[in-house]
């Protein structure tokens, strides 16, 4: 498994997803800096991160994966010795392992931020949130790698962003719907860093502030991405990615 990621990371080191990972990150945390003038600006920048950016990295992400065996009608995976299989899963593991780095970038940088201007949080508090939103977010990895191979690069980007927007807005996050899959990730982020989906920060007394829907929310996401994981690399290696060619 460790070559076939290596392989994986070396095919995409020149994508624009892998690019992203590190331009989405700073992105996101100078625009706390500027935007929020000092204040609020670890909160800010994981809000941003985890709903509108994250999103469009991990779709990018998933696209960059499965494109450059895409545009070869999947030959490689024809003719290597090597199961398809295999082959899928270590496409699911590389893409996890870039939401990681990814995510760890943003907790750095929002460490560094906070040094400098004024902590929302103490430091376990933002690693918490890394860590939760990878393994809230994991399960969309192989639901992205899917849609990118079933049909095609826009379908798979609009989905990813549509869907997490809308089902991160405060109505939804927020209230009593927050157990929808696309929901978890920013509900579940709301009581670690005190901040409403909707990026206003809790007010005292707030029911949001509830961190009993933590672990459900990871055990609910961490279902989804075994079922997701299962069924989709069974989906790979019968070979149906052959009808679905660019």
């Amino acid at each position: 498994m460790g070559r076939l990621i290596q392989a994986e990371l070396l095919k995409g080191r020149r994508s624009f997803g892998r690019k992203g990972l590190v331009i989405f990150p700073l992105l996101v945390s100078g625009m706390a800096i500027f935007l929020m003038g000092g204040q609020f600006t670890q909160i800010g920048a994981y809000n941003w991160w985890y709903m509108l950016l994250l999103p469009m990295v991990a779709a990018l992400i998933c696209i960059n994966l499965i494109d450059s065996d895409k545009q070869l009608s999947f030959f490689n995976v024809n003719v290597v010795p090597i199961s398809a299989a295999k082959i899928w899963r270590g496409k699911i593991w590389t893409g996890i392992l870039y939401l990681l780095f990814g995510n760890g970038l943003v907790f750095g940088l929002t460490t560094i931020s906070g040094i400098f201007f004024t902590a929302q949080y103490p430091i376990w508090r933002g690693l918490l949130a890394g860590l939760v939103l990878t393994l809230s977010w994991a399960w969309q990895i192989p639901f992205g790698l899917f849609v990118a191979a079933r049909f095609n690069s826009i379908v798979t980007f609009i989905s990813f962003l549509f869907l997490n927007i809308v089902c991160s807005i405060q109505t939804v996050a927020g209230g009593n719907l927050w157990y929808l899959p696309f929901a978890i990730a920013p509900r579940v982020m709301t009581p670690i860093l005190g901040i409403n989906p909707n990026g206003v920060p809790l007010e005292v007394g707030s029911p949001l502030h509830d961190t009993s829907v933590i672990v459900p929310g990871l055990i609910i996401t961490s279902i989804l991405f075994i079922v997701g994981y299962l069924l989709t690399t069974r989906w790979f290696a019968k070979g149906r990615y052959s009808h679905e060619r660019a």
